[in-house]
């Protein structure tokens, strides 16, 4: 799921990933890989392995998968919310976003009820609307 559901361009290969792993990173150094699941930066651990590098830490799970005491971070943001985006996260159906309506009960979850009914209203405007604006052509002709 990519683009509007997750609020990211759609996946595309980085044709510069390699290229600029090896201008900038030495062979020796201690490379930490993450992703929001942990999928992408296992297929780019196996490419850093295959050019050489073998000081490599994957988080198995990705950030998804990170307590908050296991890492440092910079910034307000969890890491569970990391890479979230798009419809999913202002509809809260990611896990992390879940598990968070869970503990802060029920006017947390009301609210992302209210944005579910939200955007099926809008949808369903859009919709009514060009089937008006269709029949409105059909009796211009």
């Amino acid at each position: 799921m990519g683009g509007w559901w997750s609020g990211l361009s759609l996946m595309k290969y980085n044709e510069r990933f390699m290229p600029d792993v090896v201008a900038k990173v030495p062979k020796n150094a201690n490379i930490i890989v993450a992703c929001q699941k942990g999928l992408r930066s296992l297929a780019a651990c196996e490419l850093l392995y295959k050019a050489g590098y073998r000081n490599l830490f994957w988080l198995n799970g990705g950030l998804d998968s990170v307590e908050e005491v296991d890492l440092e971070r910079e910034g307000p943001q969890p890491f569970k919310f990391a890479g979230i985006g798009g419809v999913s996260e202002f509809l809260g159906w990611t896990d992390a976003q879940r598990a968070a309506a869970a503990k802060k009960g029920l006017g947390y979850r009301a609210m992302l009820f209210g944005r579910l009914v939200a955007v099926v209203v809008l949808v369903d405007s859009m919709i009514l609307g060009v089937q008006q604006l269709y029949q409105h052509m059909h009796e211009v002709q």
